[in-house]
């Protein structure tokens, strides 16, 4: 049985070793900390453990085949779905024709969705719709994510019990741009399920990237909350592939195969045609006139970069400016529970729905 008290001189032992060694080799250091996750820590570990992991080295636990890695998988937050149609008629027994997928953030995973009782998918169950959750490794590259992602949700399309009439998908943070990755790879292999998608929102997603000094900041923050991890919070200077990407604002694998190599790579890809795309970002200031305040953002991600604004090397995303709302006083965690949140994607969802509002039930 390995003590806390244990545990804590390991790890600290281990941060002293890392701190001298991260500035001269960043991959020693990954190795290091790799050999500790893997055999120094207890066989179970709590999914917001495995999630935060994930986040910091996921790519790194990927090549390691470790026992650590999270797997991606669309779920309803008790079980991985099937892709075929007798199973997934038994595991969802009441599934609807219109359907919400939610896409976690950075460090988090599919059941972290659900904060101080509330969930922005399960809100949505009340007008018809069947929440279900993708899960994935956020420490591989964007990309990568993205397009796994459309090659599986085709999959579970095809599967669905019966005819998807709508679908609607709400990312968080990274989420976002997973989903994004995903649209675009789905027009590149020309798959099916992207003309069943209706709206598409964003929450405190970073498009134009997230300032590597917050996403530091982040991480830290993740770590100190986890059971085991409060030492590891010098190790923002080692980075997955997945927080790199983040913090540019990546999506193809072509932005990060080439970066810094090719300065005039094509534009980003726009939003998907044919999707109504909605974007919410937050400000933990008042004043939204404060340009210090718009730049801080939600504590993780800018005001402007959340809203897919135009930069020196991007052109906007063009979101309509009714399909934008900053909220004031909400921070990046906050976008998931907050009332006035809740309400913008209500109000979206329904106003776009594939059917006629006499056959939705009244909103609350």
């Amino acid at each position: 049985m390995i003590s806390r008290n244990n545990l804590s001189q390991k790890f600290q032992v281990l941060m002293d070793e890392l701190s001298s060694k991260v500035s001269e080799n960043r991959e020693v250091a990954k190795e290091k900390l790799g050999d500790f996750i893997e055999h120094g820590l207890p066989p179970v570990q709590s999914d917001v453990v495995i999630a935060t992991l994930n986040g910091i080295l996921g790519d790194y636990l990927v090549q390691r085949d470790s026992r650590l890695k999270q797997e991606m998988a669309i779920r309803d937050q008790r079980q991985t779905l099937s892709f075929e149609t007798d199973i997934l008629s038994q595991q969802l027994s009441d599934c609807s024709e219109r359907i919400v997928l939610c896409v976690h953030g950075w460090c988090m995973n599919d059941v972290q969705w659900k904060r101080k009782d509330h969930d922005h998918g399960r809100s949505l169950a009340k007008y018809g719709y069947t929440p279900i959750y993708l899960r994935y490794n956020t420490g591989l590259h964007i990309s990568t994510n993205g397009e796994a992602f459309a090659l599986m949700l085709e999959r579970l399309i095809a599967a669905w019990p019966c005819q998807v009439k709508e679908l609607v998908i709400i990312g968080h943070s990274m989420g976002g741009l997973v989903t994004r990755s995903a649209c675009y790879y789905a027009q590149q292999h020309e798959l099916d399920w992207l003309s069943t998608l209706r709206t598409f929102i964003t929450l405190g997603t970073p498009h134009n990237g997230a300032p590597l000094a917050q996403l530091a900041c982040w991480i830290d923050g993740r770590l100190a909350d986890a059971p085991y991890l409060k030492t590891l919070n010098k190790l923002s200077e080692i980075r997955s592939s997945g927080t790199k990407d983040l913090s540019q604002g990546f999506v193809r694998h072509v932005d990060w195969e080439k970066a810094g190599q090719a300065p005039h790579l094509p534009g980003r890809p726009l939003l998907p045609e044919g999707v109504v795309c909605c974007a919410i970002a937050s400000c933990l200031g008042q004043n939204l006139k404060d340009e210090n305040n718009l730049k801080l953002g939600d504590g993780l991600v800018p005001v402007s970069s959340a809203l897919g604004e135009s930069t020196a090397d991007q052109r906007a995303l063009n979101y309509l400016d009714d399909n934008k709302w900053v909220g004031v006083g909400i921070n990046h965690l906050d976008l998931l529970t907050h009332p006035q949140v809740t309400g913008k994607v209500e109000q979206w969802v329904l106003s776009n729905t594939t059917d006629t509002r006499d056959e939705l039930p009244p909103s609350n």
